[in-house]
Parts: structure tokens; C-alpha cells; sequence
């Protein structure tokens, strides 16, 4: 049975990814609960987003997991990776909204690259492939992890605004994302 803790999480996500203004009534009213209750799991709204900002990590993180194992090749793994973010992204499009994307600096100063984390194995992935020449060697994996990141957030976007189909949208992504940095598969 789901905690009222992660009932509340659920209902603020299913509310702030349809509308991001709406209001602690409205999650609390979604949760069925009380405001009152709501209040005794999180302080404020900030508190709340920040909890729903823990959770997108989480099921990011396990999703990305899944789709880096589905395929024993490199190619694969790094369009399956690409589909679940996307899936993944676009449940959590109004967290992305509110914070801002880390950049590649700063997850080298962390260290993250070293770690056996999800973004470990991308960066892995994309050194394997430059190495045997299957991406440009004149992209630097920086500039592939930003434009990794844009091409997902304009797959979101376009689905988002009706402009795209979601079935096309991952397929339109990873057209745009091999054909940008040159992929030969």
C-alpha cells in the first residue's frame, strides 16, 4: 500500500505536470487528503517540489538503468536511453522547468563521471563509440551531453504544444540525435 507520503508526491506530480501553478488545495484535494495532512509530510510548496525533484531522480535514474540493460550494443543502449528520458521527461517537465540543467563542468567537478552511476555509463558509451569512430571525433562528449539533453527536451516540448505525435516524437529524436553528431550505425 503507498505511504500518504508518496500519495501526495504522485498527486503533485499528475497536477504540476498539467498545470505547475497549481495550488497545495488542489494536490492535497488530488492526494485525498487534507491540507492539513499535506502539511504534516512537507513544509511549504518548496518542500513538496523538492520532494517531487527526489523522485524524478529516482525513477530517471531507474529507468535509464533499464534501458542502458536492454541491449548488449552501445548504439542500442544509447537510443534506448534516449527513449526512456524522454518517457521520463516528460512526466517531469515541470521540475526540469524550475531547475536549471547541471552543466557538464559541474558534473566534472563532482566527479560524477568516476562513480558507477547512469551518467557514467553514457559518457562511457559515447567515449567507446568515438573511439571506434562511430560518432564525429570532432564533437566533444560536452557538447553531445548538452545536445543529448536538448534533443529530449524538444521531443517533451513538441508533444507538449500538439505539434508532434508522441509515437513520432521518439523516433523524429533519435533521427535528429544520430544525425547530429554522425552516428554510423
Amino acid at each position: 500500500m503507498e505511504s500518504t507520503r508518496a500519495k501526495i508526491i504522485t498527486a503533485a506530480v499528475r497536477c504540476f505536470r498539467n498545470n505547475p501553478s497549481d495550488t497545495l488545495e488542489k494536490v492535497a484535494e488530488e492526494a485525498g487528503v487534507s491540507r492539513r495532512t499535506l502539511h504534516r509530510y512537507f513544509e511549504n510548496r518548496e518542500d513538496l517540489i523538492e520532494s517531487c525533484k527526489n523522485e524524478m531522480l529516482v525513477s530517471c535514474n531507474k529507468a535509464m538503468i533499464l534501458a542502458y540493460e536492454s541491449d548488449p550494443g552501445p548504439i542500442k543502449k544509447i537510443r534506448n536511453m534516449l527513449f526512456a528520458a524522454i518517457e521520463q521527461g516528460a512526466n517531469y517537465a515541470f521540475v526540469k522547468r524550475i531547475y536549471e540543467r547541471s552543466n557538464f563542468s559541474d558534473l566534472e567537478m563532482k566527479k560524477e563521471f568516476e562513480s558507477d552511476d547512469v551518467k557514467s555509463k553514457w559518457f562511457n558509451l559515447i567515449k567507446e563509440l568515438q573511439k571506434a569512430e562511430r560518432i564525429n571525433p570532432e564533437l566533444t562528449i560536452p557538447w553531445i551531453f548538452n545536445l543529448f539533453g536538448s534533443i529530449i527536451e524538444t521531443a517533451i516540448y513538441a508533444v507538449e504544444s500538439g505539434d508532434v505525435a508522441k509515437n513520432d516524437s521518439r523516433n523524429f529524436a533519435w533521427i535528429s540525435f544520430k544525425g547530429a553528431i554522425g552516428l554510423k550505425e
